[in-house]
């Protein structure tokens, strides 16, 4: 999935329900992926309040600080068609440039990460296998859900075809005491 139609409903000044925008939002392959496309779809920083006038600001981070959330969806090729950056430093420069604050949490050629979020998840196609740090993992299959609750894990698509999921990401504290070198610093 490369592209997906948004429209998006707010108030305007006169307290009237409008549609506030309707558009295709293209997705970004940031190379640290390795192949893998996020196409943003919304999101807020910290707690929204109701009713707003919609505004999408395109200016934020990746993944939300305390209290925000994001909208995406994250669509995976098959791992045979992965690919590795030979230069990590430039994909990894290149993502947070696409994806601002992806590589606060992604800067891993083998996709290990956390996120300072909670994380609901639900397969639309395909089948995801999640690996966790204690050696665990599950296959995922299309109506399949998660919620991540602020573990280290990484994803892939063992399949041999094309895999994606809906995600929304919860901003949450974090307590960096228990992640060590994998808390998120937003410095």
């Amino acid at each position: 999935m490369d592209s997906i139609r948004r429209v998006v409903a707010g108030i305007d000044g006169t307290g009237k329900s409008v549609f506030v925008s309707d558009r295709q939002v293209h997705g970004i392959r940031p190379p640290i992926l390795g192949g893998a496309t996020l196409i943003d779809l919304f999101g807020e920083d910290g707690v929204p309040t109701v009713p707003n006038d919609g505004t999408d600001r395109t200016d934020r981070r990746y993944f939300p600080g305390r209290g925000g959330y994001r909208f995406t969806l994250f669509s995976y090729p098959p791992a045979t068609r992965m690919t590795v950056p030979d230069d990590l430093p430039a994909a990894i420069a290149e993502s947070a440039a696409l994806a601002p604050g992806l590589e606060d949490a992604v800067s891993q050629p083998d996709g290990w990460h956390y996120t300072p979020t909670v994380d609901l998840e639900y397969v639309m196609e395909g089948e995801f296998t999640l690996y966790l740090d204690d050696g665990a993992s599950k296959v995922l299959r299309a109506g399949d859900c998660i919620v991540h609750c602020g573990d280290k894990h990484s994803w892939v698509n063992e399949s041999d075809q094309q895999a994606t999921m809906l995600l929304v990401f919860i901003g949450a504290d974090q307590d960096e005491s228990r992640f060590g070198e994998w808390a998120i610093r937003h410095d």
